[in-house]
């Protein structure tokens, strides 16, 4: 795969992950993102190949590149942003763990032992 066609393809899987937020679509979203991620490793390789036969990067897919790098800054952040949200509102929905518990310890006004009925106690 050439240098052009993987960063098409890279560009292509942007556009579904932008899609699939605006959309907050969750299954779209992580198909997407395997895909980008792995468009991604399809360029890099093509990358090193471009290197390794002393081939630059010409200017034009440069520009291309620092667009990418633009696009998925702003997706990282649209993410955390969306993960903030998430966890006010699963706060929201759920107590804390570590709150009291809402009938008290159990242990009743004397301490006796937890699951032990007050009529079995011997009154001493």
């Amino acid at each position: 795969m050439t240098l052009e066609e993987s960063l098409s393809a890279v560009e292509q899987r942007i556009e579904q992950v932008s899609a699939a937020l605006l959309a907050a679509d969750p299954l779209s979203l992580e198909k997407h993102s395997t895909a980008l991620r792995d468009a991604a490793a399809d360029f890099s390789r093509a990358l090193e190949q471009a290197a390794a036969r002393g081939m630059p990067l010409p200017a034009s897919l440069q520009k291309r590149v620092d667009a990418i790098r633009t696009m998925l800054t702003l997706h990282r952040d649209s993410l955390a942003r969306l993960a903030a949200v998430t966890d006010r509102q699963a706060a929201g929905l759920l107590p804390p763990s570590n709150a009291a518990s809402t009938y008290g310890d159990g242990l009743g006004a004397r301490g006796a032992a937890p699951g032990v009925a007050r009529i079995y106690r011997s009154a001493g």
